[in-house]
């Protein structure tokens, strides 16, 4: 088959596959549409006019509003006609989901759906969504289109190379699932890649551009520059290829002539956005205001922290789909990874080798040129989502999206070069196949289901054990059946219960079900809550006898306090006007004087497996350098003005070479207030770190004296520690929680809650 026929082919199985993830995905559950689409819808609304980004003023696009705007123009254009009056009743929040998270019950969807109203024929919002994620699959094949012309420039005489990158570019299942979603990245990964494509034909070409080169060059930097910042990062590259042409040329025309055409279109049509965020924010990207809003971290990261999430960004170059939430299984993972390492290390190789081969002569050196820019531009995308990603949470591989047909060129190139002729073909037509046939499956195996509403089961024949009921005497909430699934488990596991739900009077608000672990001083050391369903009902949906079971899973905190038995008790609360329904209960306990909660039973929290005969086993690294092995408190409940006593367990990783003080603090994380606190080098001052030998374990003690007119509504404070020097200067550096995964976390890790009791009162 001829390569114009293969291209066609890759095309139009990319249209289907594309199409698929745009239908499948429920609305707003690919990454960031819940706030890309009403950025669409504001633009339509307003003639094109833009918002002013106001940090702290909550609105429906939230950062999408500091991006450039030319994807939300075009889908704003597209679907402008559509009356969208709706889109606050179809965009219906679930408050509680697990965006970027993956957790044992589900909880992933970011809206609550209802499926008869989204199903076609489409309307509304519905309508423009679908059309607005026609328009982002249409780039996307322009996307495709482009990484098999450059592979066709690139490697003329590598049909398997040409068709390989193609290939692996349509089928794999990230770029399906942002092609299929409403995503400004779209427009950026088409332009991004067309400018790597334009900038190649100009180092290729052997006859001095003309004017409509440098007009299509300056059309595509221009649009660029109004899709996404990183473009900006490839002007640099093309004012260089222009100056390489004069260098060849002889001639000062191609920097001048394609300096001003290209240039000058540049700004012309992208210059207006920068101008305008200089007046607005006094910055001209705009990304300040864009971090305001969408969060920046804690802690910039370091280069340890962002190795540490090497595996989140592949997973999310592979597919990753939902909020960042609904992964594809480990073992297809481990598949990718081992196709992206084996092209990856073999296309350094042929680097090399071909360096290592020839003569670094004039000629050959400007030949290498258009293959440099392709390995320059992925390494500058590298540097600047390296650069983005340490300032926000966003460590997504489909960032380097703007870069992949490079990318992928040279994976194939990897996979290939040194295989005999006659298999190199096969070799790529196997992992292509691979592509293939994960992202067929992933639709209907993974995304589907994932959403699918739970399944409706006949109402129990047995009594209730616990009823709740609205205090307006609105709706009626049967729990026919609790089972607390897991008998023990230790700090960083999670407690599994089943329950059985169903619906005795419909309710006309939104409830939210809360799950809690709570000691026998009521502390409340871990909690759930969730929307029914895991997350996928809303009770104002569900009608007379609606029935349904739901397995739900609540995370022990890391550090809490074992061993002790600790009680799990449920309810259901009003998330706007904070009221909870109310609760009889016939075979359960009620758990609250006011009687909104029932005690579905109890479980055991045990101390972690350790190699150290200390209490309350534990594992925090500080730096690298201490480890905290475990700890005791004498008092989990102190009156206001008494004590306790917090004993640390601490070990020497490695020979510390400066005497760290340990603080110990009470804390209202929500405040940051102290209520008590010790700051003192260990064991009172008289084993400074120093003086430890490695391997070592030392005990510490720190008294906890509370504050007398500590509050004691809620009254439940963290307890906070870590290490700090004093080098004098009024700094107090401190040492970073080093994660399981080797990332760097923050310098301050909690251990038990305790709970502040009224002060005592002499007789």
């Amino acid at each position: 088959m001829t390569l114009p026929r293969l291209r066609l082919l890759l095309v139009a199985a990319y249209l289907i596959l594309g199409l698929t993830y745009s239908v499948v995905t429920p609305l707003f559950e690919a990454s960031d549409e819940l706030w890309h689409y009403p950025m669409v819808k504001t633009l339509a609304d307003n003639s094109l006019s833009l918002p002013v980004q106001t940090p702290g003023e909550a609105t429906l696009w939230r950062q999408e509003g500091s991006q450039p705007p030319l994807y939300y123009m075009l889908a704003a254009v597209l679907t402008g006609g559509i009356p969208t009056d709706d889109l606050e009743h179809v965009r219906r929040l679930n408050p509680h989901a697990d965006i970027g998270v993956v957790h044992p019950d589900g909880n992933i969807n970011m809206i609550v759906h209802r499926p008869a109203e989204e199903s076609f024929p489409w309307r509304g919002t519905i309508l423009a969504v679908h059309l607005a994620r026609l328009l982002s699959v249409a780039l996307g094949v322009g996307t495709v289109l482009v990484t098999f012309s450059l592979a066709r420039r690139l490697f003329p005489d590598r049909p398997e190379v040409i068709v390989g990158a193609t290939a692996l570019n349509a089928f794999l299942p990230m770029f399906l699932f942002i092609s299929g979603s409403v995503n400004n990245d779209n427009l950026s990964n088409l332009l991004g890649n067309l400018l790597t494509l334009q900038v190649v034909m100009l180092l290729m070409s052997d006859q001095t551009p003309d004017w409509r080169t440098y007009l299509a060059l300056g059309l595509t930097s221009g649009a660029g520059m109004l899709a996404k910042f990183n473009i900006g990062f490839m002007l640099p590259v093309i004012a260089l290829t222009l100056f390489l042409l004069s260098i060849r040329q002889r001639s000062i025309r191609p920097l001048l002539v394609g300096g001003i055409i290209a240039g000058g279109l540049t700004v012309a049509i992208g210059g207006w956005w920068y101008l305008r965020n200089l007046q607005l924010y006094d910055d001209p990207t705009g990304l300040s205001t864009f971090l305001d809003i969408v969060g920046r971290r804690a802690i910039p990261a370091n280069l340890a922290q962002l190795w540490a999430e090497r595996h989140s960004f592949m997973q999310a170059f592979w597919g990753f789909f939902g909020g960042v939430n609904l992964p594809l299984p480990d073992w297809v993972y481990a598949v990718f990874d081992a196709i992206g390492l084996t092209g990856m290390m073999g296309a350094v190789a042929f680097v090399v080798v071909r360096i290592a081969r020839g003569r670094l002569g004039a000629e050959k050196v400007w030949r290498a040129l258009p293959y440099a820019v392709t390995l320059l531009w992925i390494a500058v995308n590298f540097v600047s989502y390296l650069r983005w990603t340490s300032e926000t949470q966003a460590s997504q591989g489909r960032l380097m999206f703007g870069s992949l047909s490079s990318i992928l060129i040279w994976v194939a190139v990897g996979l290939t070069w040194w295989l005999p002729k006659r298999f190199r073909g096969p070799a790529m037509g196997v992992a292509g196949l691979w592509f293939a046939g994960v992202a067929a499956a992933a639709p209907l195996i993974v995304i589907q289901p994932a959403y699918a509403l739970p399944s409706e089961i006949m109402p129990p024949s047995s009594e209730a054990s616990a009823i709740f009921s609205a205090p307006a005497g609105s709706g009626r909430l049967l729990l026919h059946h609790a089972e607390v699934i897991s008998e023990a488990a230790a700090p960083d596991e999670y407690v599994s219960l089943a329950l059985t739900w169903e619906v005795e009077a419909p309710f006309d608000e939104n409830w939210s079900l809360f799950l809690h672990l709570i000691t026998a001083d009521d502390v409340i050391i871990a909690q759930r809550d969730i929307y029914p369903g895991n997350g996928r009902l809303a009770l104002s949906d569900l009608p007379t006898g609606r029935a349904w079971e739901e397995r739900l899973a609540v995370r022990v905190p890391p550090n809490a306090y074992a061993p002790q038995t600790v009680g799990i008790v449920a309810g259901w609360y009003n998330l706007t006007t904070g009221e909870r329904l109310m609760a009889t209960s016939e075979g359960t306990t009620l758990a609250s004087a006011g009687e909104t909660m029932v005690r579905l039973g109890e479980t055991q929290i045990v101390p972690r497996a350790s190699g150290f005969d200390v209490p309350n086993p534990t594992g925090i690294n500080f730096g690298r350098l201490i480890e905290l092995v475990g700890y005791a408190i004498s008092d989990l409940s102190p009156a206001a003005g008494g004590t306790t006593e917090l004993t640390l367990y601490w070990r020497a990783l490695q020979p510390v070479t400066q005497d760290y003080i340990v603080f110990a603090h009470v804390v209202d994380p929500a405040t940051t207030a102290l209520y008590a606190s010790s700051d003192a080098q260990p064991a009172d001052w008289t084993r400074p770190t120093t003086s430890w030998a490695v391997g070592e374990v030392v005990q510490d003690t720190h008294p906890l004296t509370l504050h007398p007119n500590t509050p004691i509504a809620p009254g439940i404070y963290e307890v906070e520690i870590g290490l700090y020097l004093n080098p004098g200067d009024g700094t107090f550096p401190r040492l970073r929680v080093v994660t399981a995964d080797g990332g760097m976390a923050s310098d301050y890790a909690y251990l038990s809650r305790v709970r502040v009791l009224p002060a005592e009162v002499e007789p």
